[in-house]
This record gives C-alpha cells, sequence and structure tokens, in this order.
C-alpha cells in the first residue's frame, strides 16, 4: 500500500495550517549500483525514509523556525506529499528534533 499523498499543485502553493511544516526532505538514494553496474533498487520502508530537510511553507503559529532552515525529524513521523515539483513531509512542529542554527 502507497503511503505518499499526491496532489495537483505546486508545492509553493501550498500554506500549511497552524503548526504544521513542509520540508523539502534531502536527496537520499533510491537505487544503488553494484560493482559490475548493476541498478538495484531500494524498497521504500520506514527505515529508509528521510529524516532531514530544509523548510519550504510553515503554518502562522511557527515562529522560531525559519524558511530555508535545515531541520531534523524521527523517521517515523510526517505525512508524505507528492507535489507536481517535488516530493515533500508534511510535520507538526512538535516533530522537529532540531534546526541548524544560523
Amino acid at each position: 500500500m502507497e503511503k505518499t499523498q499526491r496532489v495537483e499543485m505546486l508545492s509553493t502553493e501550498f500554506q500549511p495550517k497552524n503548526e504544521f511544516i513542509l520540508i523539502k526532505p534531502e536527496d537520499h538514494k533510491k537505487e544503488i549500483s553494484t560493482p559490475s553496474g548493476i541498478i538495484v533498487p531500494l524498497n521504500h520502508s520506514i527505515l529508509d525514509r528521510p529524516t532531514s530537510g530544509t523548510v519550504i511553507a510553515r503554518g502562522s503559529e511557527i515562529n522560531d523556525i525559519p524558511i530555508g532552515a535545515f531541520v531534523m525529524w524521527p523517521n517515523t513521523d510526517g505525512l508524505d506529499i507528492e507535489f507536481i515539483d517535488c516530493e515533500c513531509i508534511l510535520l507538526q512542529e512538535k516533530s522537529i528534533i532540531g534546526f541548524k542554527k544560523v
């Protein structure tokens, strides 16, 4: 069963409500290449979900995490959303375990 929510809009058109944050996760490998050149896809599971990325939108109740901040969260949290232009994760602010100081 697919766990990704697909929406027909750009990520820049989405405005999270209240305590939610929209994050573009860091690129992580979805496939590996063997020494002989065979490309092997990795299974998408909770174990290989991204746990860090960049804030691209935030709800009105969030003031301490700026847009553009690099953040980290547990791999069990968030809703995977596939926009027209990218794949993102929607998290509640309480899921953020830390962010890079500027």
